[in-house]
């Protein structure tokens, strides 16, 4: 039987969920601040801006007024730019019910304190009782494409595992259940600055060698500020972390890889960013974590360099000469 899904936010990763859950007959109604990304969808079936090329099943239907959502559906996928959910998430509050349950697909953290985005559903909508995490290694246009994927989804509460469960039907889309929400968004979102730190080294012509270690390193230091904010380091090491980093820091894909390739061959960060006029969420990430590691006294070399390349405080170079001259250690804490 056919259910009833929201999309908030119509970017190409949101469009392809919505595509997905379209494709196993669900009745999907996603939500772009765009008006033309809504009447291309509507009218042609089609996101031409963000997932070109891409035929939408019918019952994929667009809108522009985010207030559609929450009577559309009771299960609702968070896809909007981290930098946005507190906004969208305020403007869902009075609509919303303890039936409701939200899907958190976007990777970052809130600007003003760092904290994770299902805690900012959670804080801002009183009544939210149902909220999930949806994450792993995938680009958008092979989702779309029907190419097989593994993905994350996390929640402490197993109704809203079997609920979103439930929504897919693809066999080339594989799950895996968790109960790690905090691992599942620090994956998320750190894989970004480690894929920027992987495009900076590229950019520089550094090689295969030290791409494979800043990946390897960077996981660990992802494991690490996890397990501090309360996550667990299994985690890291599946789709979430590990799986996500493999992707999105070896491919020019990677929109993070991309700009961090750019970096390194000198294009100014400003500049660098316009490129492709989409968000590069490890940017902000870089910032928040290298922040709140300071504050906490968590040692996180790659990722606070990367930051600090970004501010503009050291050049890529001499951040990849400091992180190979740091005192010899051994690999893993005992």
């Amino acid at each position: 039987m056919a259910r009833n899904v929201s999309i908030i936010g119509g970017g190409a990763w949101g469009t392809a969920i919505a595509k997905s859950l379209a494709d196993c007959g669900q009745n999907v109604l996603i939500w772009a601040h765009e008006k033309d990304v809504v009447s291309a969808i509507n009218r042609n079936h089609e996101n031409k801006t963000f997932l070109p090329g891409v035929k939408l099943p019918e019952n994929l239907k667009a809108t522009h007024a985010l207030d559609d959502l929450p009577a559309h559906a009771d299960v609702i996928f968070s896809v909007c730019p981290a930098t946005f959910t507190t906004q969208i998430a305020a403007s869902l509050n009075p609509l919303m019910s303890a039936d409701h349950t939200v899907v958190v697909c976007s990777k970052g953290f809130r600007e003003s304190d760092g904290a994770l985005l299902t805690d900012v559903w959670t804080e801002t909508v009183a009544s939210l009782k149902n909220i999930a995490v949806f994450t792993g290694p995938s680009f958008a246009a092979e989702v779309a494409a029907n190419k097989p994927t593994c993905l994350l989804l996390a929640s402490r509460r197993q109704e809203a595992i079997d609920k979103v469960n439930s929504l897919f039907c693809k066999p080339t889309m594989r799950l895996y259940f968790s109960d790690d929400m905090i691992g599942a968004q620090i994956g998320g979102a750190v894989k970004n600055v480690v894929a920027i730190a992987a495009g900076i080294a590229d950019g520089l012509g550094l090689g295969h060698n030290v791409r494979a270690a800043l990946i390897s390193r960077g996981i660990a230091e992802m494991a690490r500020y996890g397990v501090a904010l309360g996550g667990k380091a299994e985690t890291l090491s599946g789709m979430a972390g590990l799986g996500d980093v493999v992707l999105t820091a070896t491919s020019e894909q990677s929109r993070n890889f991309r700009f961090g390739q750019r970096v390194g061959r000198g294009v100014p960060v400003a500049d660098a960013l316009n490129m492709d006029g989409k968000v590069v969420e490890g940017v902000k990430a870089a910032r928040i974590v290298t922040v709140q590691a300071a504050g906490r006294g968590i040692d996180l070399p790659i990722i606070m360099g990367t930051d600090g390349v970004l501010s503009g405080d050291i050049a890529p170079q001499e951040a990849i000469n400091l992180l190979l001259n740091r005192p010899r250690v051994k690999e893993f804490e005992e």
